[in-house]
């Protein structure tokens, strides 16, 4: 918890600061370089984008299925197969 005691003067924050970046210390040196990366893995997107896609393709599926839409296509297959079906034995006769 911070202390609710005075803040640092801006004046030596400042100070503080430029002579930081005037010596050129490279201050994430200091840091632990165990610290989680912002950045997921490149297969972990990868798989989230793959994912994402694969569910909107069965959510079209399913609403395709439960419009009926799905049987009316099947028909309208079976309808063309028998017809060509009637066409190949007229060629063949």
């Amino acid at each position: 918890m911070a202390s609710k005691g005075t803040p640092l003067p801006l004046h030596d924050t400042l100070r503080d600061l430029a002579l930081l970046r005037a010596s050129s210390v490279d201050l994430s040196g200091l840091i632990a370089d165990d610290t989680p990366s912002s950045q997921p893995p490149k297969e972990i997107e990868e798989s989230t984008i793959q994912s994402y896609a694969f569910v909107r393709e069965v959510r079209t599926a399913l609403r395709m299925h439960n419009s009926g839409e799905a049987q009316k296509q099947a028909a309208r297959i079976e309808k063309v197969q028998v017809e060509l079906v009637d066409v190949l034995r007229s060629l063949s006769d």
